[in-house]
């Protein structure tokens, strides 16, 4: 999938933190709960990861998400220029249904 560069920051991140805290993603899946293949994904971006997955990832790692907030920040490029927002030939009427084309 192709995310922002921040994003590959985060999830570069999210590895790094299990390699230092000395993990095989084999190990790091069996302290979640999960398959191996969950890590995989979670790390190379095949799948996103929300808010409480970070938690978890974090805590199976020995790192408190303030830690973990306070190095992404150090290594995640600036904030990316906003693209103009595209705008959709099609719009909605009163009732939320979707008009034209």
């Amino acid at each position: 999938m192709d995310y922002s560069p921040r994003y590959g920051q985060f999830r570069a991140m999210l590895r790094t933190i299990r390699l230092e805290a000395r993990l095989s993603q084999t190990e790091l899946a069996s302290k979640l709960g999960k398959q191996q293949l969950f890590v995989s994904r979670s790390e190379l971006g095949e799948r996103r990861i929300d808010f409480l997955e970070t938690l978890d990832f974090c805590m199976a790692c020995g790192m408190t998400v303030a830690q973990f907030i306070d190095r992404l920040e150090q290594v995640a490029p600036d904030r990316e220029e906003k693209r103009p927002k595209r705008r959709s030939p099609r719009r909605m009427d009163r009732m939320g249904r979707l008009t034209g084309s």
